[in-house]
């Protein structure tokens, strides 16, 4: 049989602070159940009054007035620390200690056979049926051992399992990266796109340009008629060029709200600087500051700066949308003489001409079973307008409306005929003097003054227009034959 080596290690240390004993106040103190604990654990912890408890089984010692000094000395554990440095055991290399595992319970000297869970160390069985285990997972050292490599095996296919999965998910977050930094690449293309291609400063020459060729006609005009002319395209390029001011002052009153705000801006936030700038108010919205150049964050400007961008092209769509709706935009193919002559682009105010813009839109596309397709045009006046939709003679004595009635008083607009707009034309009979109009309509090349029923206006191929008015003769017939080929929405 296996001899069972005691462990002198716990013998030398005491039952409760676990100090190794000496001499002074760590000497090793007898109670009255044999158990002992050094002096000082007996003055602090384990004294009531003039009693000492055991923490082991809890029997009272008593100790009198004369204190735990008065108990006797553990002398045998006192001369076992004194000279354990000396002690050989078995055939122990001096240079490598074998540690000494104690198999039998101190408090009870019985085999620790048993394995508490809960507390993680071996018990004898009259420890596991104390109270101080009552409670507690116990099984034998074998059944533990087993329940233990069990729960490690577990453990370690759970670890892995992780480690599997802090790869994948390392691998996703370094693809996210890679998005992240070709998204930067884009913006930083896009940015720099913007500086060498500065719209603005082409803007500034062409517009210098103008008015340069402006004056220069105004020093030229003799008659009263050159002056107005010249009067309606100053306005023109004035209201475009206030415009443009708007626009610029709008967006560097933004630009500096997103250098120097403290906070990270929404669609709501952006909507209510834009309304603030606009109205006059404080630019800075909610609880948003400005911060010094010294504190800027250049992850929050580059997060605003991103958040404007997709706010303006949300506000360009959406007014893109409201445009498709209230001025939808026609197309048509013109042949010329059985040649491709190219496309005409015409841009319909539904919003101030429904009932034109209803008619036109619905002759354009054929969806009342009639229409624009092949029409010819039959007037071309060289320099003053061009005239078709005559889809019933093509000579202008026909073309009706959608409408029941076939011809309909055209809506009051207010618009202008200048060049490029597009006006309805009253058809060559009795509704003449009625001001009633059906399909036909003009083309305008130069200013009419006096003709109404403007709906819209050429929006590209107005040069397209301009050489078709060349093929007419003194009597505004066609000396070609120009087709509408084809036609529709876009």
């Amino acid at each position: 049989m296996e001899s069972v080596v005691p462990d002198f290690e716990e013998l030398m240390l005491c039952g409760y602070c676990k100090q190794k004993f000496n001499e002074t106040d760590q000497s090793p103190k007898l109670l009255s159940c044999k158990h002992y604990f050094c002096l000082q654990c007996m003055r602090t912890s384990l004294s009531k009054g003039q009693e000492l408890y055991c923490v082991y089984c809890w029997k009272r010692t008593e100790i009198g007035e004369l204190g735990p000094e008065s108990l006797p000395t553990y002398a045998p554990v006192l001369c076992l620390t004194k000279n354990f440095s000396q002690l050989k055991l078995g055939m122990k290399a001096p240079d490598k200690p074998t540690k000494v595992i104690s198999e039998n319970c101190h408090t009870h000297a019985m085999p620790l056979a048993l394995w508490c869970h809960t507390c993680c160390s071996p018990v004898c069985r009259a420890c596991a049926t104390t109270t101080d285990h009552s409670t507690h997972q116990i099984k034998s050292q074998n059944e533990a051992k087993d329940q233990l490599i069990a729960e490690l095996q577990i453990d370690l296919a759970s670890m892995n399992k992780m480690l599997s999965e802090i790869q994948r998910l390392a691998v996703q977050q370094r693809e996210f990266l890679l998005k992240i930094l070709e998204a930067c690449v884009t913006l930083k293309t896009h940015v720099e796109a913007d500086l060498t291609n500065n719209a603005s400063h082409f803007e500034l020459t062409e517009t210098r340009d103008t008015l340069a060729k402006l004056r220069l006609n105004l020093s030229m005009a003799e008659n009263l008629s050159d002056v107005h002319n010249l009067y309606s395209s100053v306005n023109v390029e004035k209201q475009r060029l206030q415009l443009r001011y708007q626009e610029m002052y709008l967006q560097c009153q933004l630009d500096d709200l997103i250098r120097n705000s403290s906070v990270i801006f929404d669609f709501q936030l952006l909507k209510q600087a834009l309304g603030n700038i606009h109205n006059g108010d404080p630019v800075y919205p909610g609880n948003s500051r400005i911060v010094p150049a010294s504190q800027q964050n250049p992850i929050l400007f580059l997060a605003n700066y991103c958040m404007s961008q997709l706010y303006s092209r949300h506000m360009l769509s959406s007014k893109q949308n409201v445009n498709a709706n209230m001025c939808p935009l026609y197309y048509f193919n013109i042949e010329v003489n059985g040649g491709l002559g190219g496309r005409i682009i015409i841009e319909v105010r539904a919003d101030v001409a429904p009932k034109m813009a209803k008619n036109f839109g619905l002759l354009t596309t054929g969806e009342a079973g009639m229409g624009y397709k092949g029409c010819h045009i039959f007037q071309c006046w060289e320099g003053e307008s061009v005239i078709t939709g005559d889809f019933e003679h093509n000579n202008g004595r026909g073309g009706r409306s959608i409408f029941e009635d076939s011809y309909f008083l055209p809506d009051d607009t207010k618009l202008m005929a200048v060049r490029g707009t597009v006006g309805m034309r009253r058809t060559q009979k009795r509704h003449d003097n009625l001001g009633m109009v059906g399909s036909q309509f003009r083309i305008i090349l130069q200013e009419m003054r006096g003709f109404t029923g403007i709906f819209g206006h050429v929006v590209e191929g107005l040069e397209l227009v301009e050489k078709i008015s060349m093929y007419g003769d003194n009597a505004g017939k066609p000396t070609k034959n120009i087709v509408i080929v084809k036609c529709g929405k876009l």
